[in-house]
């Protein structure tokens, strides 16, 4: 076979097998049915697509201690009052969801 020949038929090949690749999809079978699982590689639990809170979700109010430039949230109201006492600062609500 010419030099030509083995040329055609290797590019003819290649497109070949390229039209018949399947395309790739990451992560599917491994995410939970919000759609997140955790890295193997990094060990990380993370979301691929946003999640909405669900029907039977309650509205929580926590609070954040804000003191030298730093918050520290999930405070009750007099958890976060007695920080502020101690230490000074300023308590701050967060808002945030919980399922019950």
């Amino acid at each position: 076979m010419s030099n030509g020949r083995l040329f055609a038929l290797a590019l003819l090949l290649s497109l070949g097998a390229t039209l018949l690749a399947a395309p790739a999809q990451s992560h599917k079978g491994d995410e939970n049915s919000q759609g997140c699982h955790t890295d193997r590689q990094t060990g990380e639990y993370h979301c691929h697509t946003p999640t909405k809170p669900q029907p039977h979700t309650e509205v929580t109010v926590t609070y954040c201690h804000v003191a030298y430039g730093r918050r520290n949230c999930g405070h009750t109201s007099g958890e976060c009052a007695q920080l502020q006492s101690q230490y000074g600062g300023s308590c701050q609500q967060q808002l945030g969801f919980s399922a019950r």
